[in-house]
């Protein structure tokens, strides 16, 4: 089989959800394909000079890239009211990308093109008309969905209104095209069923996310006094970061934590100003991290206070198979066959983060099985290589 991906940002360093599930399912990919090319756009917010991607993380034939400026530029969001095509959208809408998408597709056969996520969906009908390859568009989120919960926790009215709207134009175009494609993947059996409810009937599968960690990582679940707690997640993906800003007003400050000495650990690409002039005493804010494994595993307990957002999260993935007690949202943890209590802890308000966290510091002897369960519930389903063959098993009887 011979694949194109095409992807909205290069999926390098893998430091947030949507890179490290690509370069971890690439990189299994590779190994099982005749040939797998990228064409991605390279954005100035998440720019990467492709002549220093390390040799063991190319996992392409070709590479393929177009520079775009993808700033939010607040006089075009404006006018953007009016057209049909939302803001989102058109943000990666270039003639440059396009072009680069005919000389690739002229030049080269392939069996499939995978798309990751629906901003790629202007571009469906060059792949038609120049290729014969059937589309995947693997759906990584509802991404409407994501601005409604964000739209539904937003307290300004005015900001309230704007995201609603922006979320009704997202969702208008996003179940208008996503059917576009010959073959949806969807990463969750519930977001393929908010598809299906929606009316969309193109041929669909659940694949979840998957990746890989390696044997020689020592993952040992050690609780030492006092206690040090994470949190980790790109803090220029809006729902990490009105999390994270909950967590600290309505969880931490509210605790008797804050006046201990237990530690939060904040780290996360693109980390703004406001989170860290909250650093303290007892909140120590990191910024982007080198080795996410590696910050991971220096701190047991990782929180998860998601309350808008979709999909799956890659870092919960990560921190289970790193053996670390992760107490998240139920938002938070969506995809994940985890059990509360079992592989997880499950708080949704600020009095079930508070007791959960308490239950930890009260309990070190029961931590030590739920951090045990939880990497066994990733070696049993969620490791990259069961992923890869399931997506592969799926999408050949389609052909």
């Amino acid at each position: 089989m011979r694949f194109l991906q095409l992807i909205k940002k290069f999926p390098y360093p893998p430091k947030d959800g949507e890179s490290l599930l690509v370069s971890s399912f690439n990189k299994e990919l590779k190994e099982r394909v005749d040939k797998i090319d990228l064409l991605s756009f390279n954005t100035i917010k998440h720019h990467f000079d492709i002549s220093k991607l390390p040799d063991d993380q190319n996992h392409y034939d070709e590479i393929h890239d177009v520079y775009l400026d993808n700033r939010i530029k607040w006089h075009e969001a404006l006018f953007n009211i009016f057209s049909k095509t939302p803001y989102h959208i058109s943000r990666f809408i270039s003639q440059g990308f396009e072009d680069k998408l005919i000389s690739v597709l002229s030049k080269n056969q392939y069996d499939f093109v995978l798309m990751e996520s629906i901003y790629l969906a202007p571009y469906i009908p060059v792949i038609h008309k120049f290729s014969k390859a059937k589309i995947i568009l693997r759906a990584h989120n509802i991404e409407h969905e994501i601005w409604e919960r964000i739209a539904k926790n937003t307290s300004n009215i005015i900001k309230k209104t704007y995201i609603d709207y922006l979320a009704n134009q997202l969702k208008t175009y996003e179940l208008k095209h996503i059917g576009d494609a010959d073959i949806i993947v969807t990463l969750t059996s519930r977001d393929l069923k908010k598809l299906r409810d929606n009316g969309i009937k193109t041929v669909a599968h659940v694949v979840p996310a998957g990746i890989s960690i390696g044997n020689k990582i020592n993952t040992a679940f050690v609780l030492r006094k006092p206690i040090q707690i994470s949190f980790l997640g790109s803090l220029d993906w809006l729902p990490n970061l009105e999390g994270l800003k909950w967590f600290i007003n309505n969880v931490w400050d509210n605790t008797g934590l804050k006046n201990s000495n237990t530690s939060l650990h904040i780290a996360g690409r693109n980390t703004p100003e406001s989170i860290f002039s909250l650093e303290n005493n007892n909140i120590k804010v990191h910024g982007e991290v080198r080795d996410s494994k590696e910050f991971l595993l220096s701190y047991p307990i990782m929180v998860v206070p998601l309350l808008s957002g979709g999909g799956m999260r890659l870092k919960i993935l990560e921190a289970m198979a790193l053996g670390r007690v992760i107490i998240s949202t139920s938002i938070g943890f969506e995809g994940i066959d985890a059990t509360d209590g079992k592989n997880i802890l499950v708080a949704n308000t600020a009095k079930e983060f508070q007791e959960k966290l308490q239950f930890c510091i009260k309990n070190p002897s029961k931590l030590k099985q739920i951090s045990s369960n939880a990497k066994q519930l990733f070696e049993e389903k969620y490791e990259t290589s069961k992923i890869v063959d399931d997506f592969l098993y799926r999408i050949n009887a389609e052909i």
